[in-house]
């Protein structure tokens, strides 16, 4: 089974990088988060754990208080699951039924997630499925913001390679709370 792994990956990231070739791409800049004013937020709901999941809703009254749109795209590999987020923010959300066979989201998918015209999307999927990857690929969103991944880098305007990083976590607290942190760091430095 790690032959068809590695045929995925290698098809996923030839895939992407020719997302723009193809016409598909989306005026890319950077935005400071300060100018933002339309944020998407991706998370894999399979890496959240509760803590993790009062760090999200704490981020995004965080920046609804700022007058920001919020859209949150809610990933969750698990066959009969369902949306777990939910508030006053657009959200879309992506469990099995809506992926093929590379983890890509079906086309109805595709077009929502294209409806939203994004100053910055933060992709907080730090898992090896390429479904987040895949999204911010072909979202329109002018900054996109994810963890590096080797390969991928086409995939955003700017990653973030954390020195510690481990299953854990890093300088001992919890591993989405420093990437909140470390993206809401860079992204407030573009501006100036």
């Amino acid at each position: 089974m790690k032959w068809i792994s590695r045929i995925k990956e290698r098809y996923s990231k030839e895939r992407i990088r020719n997302l723009d070739d193809i016409g598909t791409h989306y005026q890319r800049d950077f935005i400071d988060i300060e100018k933002a004013k339309r944020i998407g937020i991706i998370v894999n709901m399979n890496q959240c754990t509760n803590d993790d999941l009062k760090l999200i809703y704490a981020y995004i009254d965080a920046l609804r208080e700022k007058k920001k749109q919020i859209l949150v795209i809610e990933l969750n590999f698990l066959k009969k699951s369902i949306p777990e987020l939910s508030g006053a923010f657009d959200s879309i959300f992506i469990n099995p039924a809506n992926l093929n066979w590379l983890d890509y989201p079906t086309p109805a998918i595709e077009k929502k997630i294209q409806k939203f015209d994004l100053d910055i999307l933060i992709d907080f999927d730090h898992s090896d499925r390429m479904t987040a990857k895949y999204v911010c690929s072909m979202a329109r969103a002018k900054t996109r913001t994810g963890m590096h991944t080797e390969g991928f880098e086409g995939c955003y305007e700017l990653m973030i390679k954390p020195k510690d990083a481990d299953v854990n976590g890093y300088n001992g607290e919890p591993k989405l709370k420093n990437m909140i942190k470390e993206f809401d760091y860079f992204l407030n430095m573009i501006g100036y």
